[in-house]
């Protein structure tokens, strides 16, 4: 695959080379694997967006009334597709989005005969209703000896053409060539429409989009492992300076009142209220968290530090 992959990158820059002020003919010039794929991708992308659309037409119809007529349904949009793009352009219309079209493969002239574009269309239309349509027919005929025999030659030239469709993919692989059977059956290839001129393509935008995004998930990645909690309060005690006095440190010294109406913390009234060795008062939440958070936790108001888990203790009351 990578040897395939490197004939595409020197075929293209072989068939670059061989243009001569962009007037070289559209045979001159290698279509990549890339394309191929792509186009084909394209084609099935657009057969099933204008199945969908015709559905929803009959989306407040009974249930199931398109179900019966399904594979007609499909060959009538095939053959539609057929017309305005095989029988008028020489191309899919994957291959008009790419520059792309199909041409003989041992003729000079870059459109397609009468009789191949017809046997294309009982290639890709009557031999897929066919193979859509075949179990409702067999189940129809299964009491006729004659159609038995057909159906079970039927099922395996299906089986043969399954075969024989995978190894002309692994030789399109390899080669370049042919992605299908039927193109290798008509003797059609897909070439370029027009000349393809040298593109100067910049990577400076993706290069900076991508150093961006793996900066961002590095990042994103490091996020997690940082303790915000002990972050801020170590700049929260390093750059703002408290005076602490004795009387602030002095715990029997008797809380003033208002001090049991509001959390250092929070400012709220304090729910289950608990105090650390100096006079302010914490809600039990927002002390045992940002300790748990930051062992190192000080007052907000005094910097009084908590130093264990034990000396969270319950406020006592004292009525007089």
């Amino acid at each position: 695959m990578t040897r395939s992959l490197f004939r595409d990158y020197i075929d293209g820059k072989m068939a670059t080379a061989s243009e001569d002020g962009g007037n070289s003919a559209p045979k001159d010039q290698i279509v990549l694997r890339v394309n191929q794929l792509d186009s084909s991708e394209l084609d099935t992308e657009l057969h099933e967006l204008l199945k969908a659309q015709f559905t929803r037409a009959f989306q407040f119809f009974q249930p199931g009334v398109l179900a019966y007529i399904e594979p007609e349904l499909n060959a009538a949009l095939r053959l539609l597709l057929w017309q305005f793009s095989i029988n008028s352009t020489h191309s899919t219309l994957g291959q008009q989005m790419l520059n792309l079209k199909y041409a003989q493969e041992s003729s000079s002239v870059h459109k397609l005969s009468l009789l191949q574009r017809r046997v294309y269309a009982c290639l890709l239309i009557g031999l897929k209703w066919l193979q859509e349509r075949s179990h409702d027919l067999a189940l129809a005929t299964n009491h006729m000896s004659a159609f038995e025999k057909i159906w079970k030659v039927f099922h395996v030239l299906e089986r043969l053409l399954q075969v024989a469709s995978l190894i002309n993919f692994l030789v399109f692989l390899q080669q370049g060539r042919y992605q299908f059977i039927y193109e290798r059956i008509l003797g059609i290839r897909a070439w370029f429409s027009k000349p393809q001129s040298v593109r100067q393509v910049s990577f400076e935008y993706m290069t900076r989009e991508l150093l961006w995004h793996g900066f961002a998930e590095f990042i994103f990645f490091l996020l997690p492992f940082i303790n915000f909690h002990r972050v801020r309060n170590f700049f929260k005690r390093h750059l703002t300076f408290f005076s602490i006095s004795s009387s602030d440190m002095d715990v029997s010294k008797r809380r003033a009142q208002h001090l049991y109406k509001e959390c250092a913390v929070c400012g709220e009234w304090p729910t289950c209220p608990r105090e650390i060795g100096c006079l302010h008062v914490f809600c039990y939440y927002c002390i045992q968290s940002n300790f748990d958070a930051d062992p190192s936790y000080t007052c907000p108001l005094c910097s009084h530090p908590v130093e264990d888990g034990s000396n969270i203790q319950q406020v006592k009351c004292e009525i007089t």
